[in-house]
């Protein structure tokens, strides 16, 4: 079977190659014989308009001598146009000479070159001795055996069957974190919350997810997530971070600015959300040392606008203790989820603010220019919202090019 599609898409291909070159050139007819044959036709035109009694015969005799003066001269362009043609064609007929014997070597080459390259390509990379697989035979493999996609197949099937498996779900729900499937991870951890009861981990991966989901902001669900975890255990770090990222996003500084430095005290030196939190506690008292930068002296907007993109992003690498590429993978994921959405259907003030310092903190100064500049033309009829990315821009030193 293998083989027999094989050989009917070499024949297509070899086809599709070939029938430009069997094409037989159509003669395109030159502006001047057009030309001609309109005047002719507007001679007859003119005969039967007089038969009609359109126009008298004063009318059509003048007509006539002008159709006929245009006539004679595409004649005259005409007539220089075949001598023009006919001394050009000693010097071509050379070449219409080997015009068949190319056009025969050209077939041949594609005859013979398309099916030995392809079966010499197949046979150096292809696997021609494989027996083909069956998925559920891939999915019966031992589990060392097989692929990343392959072990999700066989646990979704397992879970398909038995869905109160709490291993199941709990295996399963941070490889979907990290696959960036993003919704089915949502579902994976309401499992393990509705299976095992409210823990620690669970509100606070559930809660992760869901500002994953809604590009970096922490919304009243995740946000109410976090706070049962911390009630749960007031030393955890994850709800603490989203915690105080969520009141630095709803502008309160000063008490994102305690939440945060209370988080640093309990922390380890080395723990890998320290540098992030010294960045936050530093941006938020620079917001509250100008409030009037970029928001026309509203707090809670630049909190909005500011420290959103910023977190948002980061946050969620650090709080997930991810491997370096896996938070770096994270991070563009969500910046490219929030540029996605604002591109195609806009967005507030805030949120392309949020987008720029996001692509700064990616270290992308060329594209936060970019989106610069797509968030003014998207913002041309909010003149307050324009001045609010300015004045964010400036601040961040970002060029403005409108």
């Amino acid at each position: 079977m293998f083989w027999t599609i094989a050989v009917v898409l070499t024949l297509a291909t070899m086809a599709v190659a070939i029938y430009p070159l069997l094409r037989k050139e159509r003669k395109i007819e030159s502006a001047n014989a057009y030309d001609l044959t309109i005047y002719k036709s507007q001679l007859k035109e003119i005969d039967g308009d007089v038969e009609r009694g359109l126009i008298d015969r004063a009318e059509a005799d003048a007509a006539r001598a002008e159709v006929a003066r245009r006539l004679i001269g595409a004649q005259d362009a005409l007539d220089k146009e075949a001598r023009g043609a006919h001394s050009n064609s000693d010097a071509s007929s050379s070449i219409d000479e080997a015009g068949p014997s190319n056009l025969k070597l050209a077939v041949v080459a594609i005859v013979l070159l398309i099916p030995l390259l392809s079966s010499g390509l197949y046979f150096a990379l292809g696997s021609p001795d494989l027996q083909s697989q069956p998925l559920q035979a891939r999915l019966s493999k031992p589990p060392e055996q097989q692929s990343l996609t392959e072990l999700v197949a066989s646990a979704e099937r397992k879970l398909a069957n038995n869905p109160d498996d709490l291993l199941g779900w709990k295996r399963l729900a941070p490889v979907y974190a990290r696959m960036r499937r993003t919704e089915d991870a949502i579902v994976a951890y309401r499992n393990i919350l509705r299976l095992e009861g409210e823990s620690v981990g669970a509100l606070s991966d559930l809660g992760e997810v869901l500002v994953i989901q809604d590009a970096g902001v922490v919304k009243a669900e995740a946000q109410e997530l976090f706070q049962r975890a911390n009630l749960l255990d007031a030393k955890a770090p994850k709800p603490r971070f989203f915690l105080a990222i969520a009141l630095g996003q709803e502008g309160q500084e000063q008490e994102a600015i305690k939440k945060w430095q209370e988080l640093v005290d309990d922390s380890a030196e080395d723990a890998p959300w320290i540098p992030f939190a010294k960045n936050q506690i530093a941006a938020l008292e620079k917001r509250l040392a100008s409030p009037a930068e970029g928001n026309g002296g509203n707090a809670s907007s630049a909190a909005a606008s500011g420290g959103l993109a910023n977190p948002s992003k980061e946050d969620v690498q650090n709080a997930a203790e991810m491997t370096a590429e896996e938070r770096q993978q994270m991070i563009e994921g969500m910046v490219s989820n929030l540029a996605e959405r604002l591109n195609s259907a806009g967005g507030t003030p805030d949120e392309w603010v949020r987008l720029i310092r996001a692509e700064l903190v990616l270290n992308r100064p060329d594209m936060a220019a970019k989106t610069v500049t797509r968030a003014l033309d998207a913002l041309q009829s909010d003149v307050e919202g324009m001045e609010k990315v300015k004045a964010a821009a400036r601040s961040l030193g970002v060029s403005i090019t409108q």
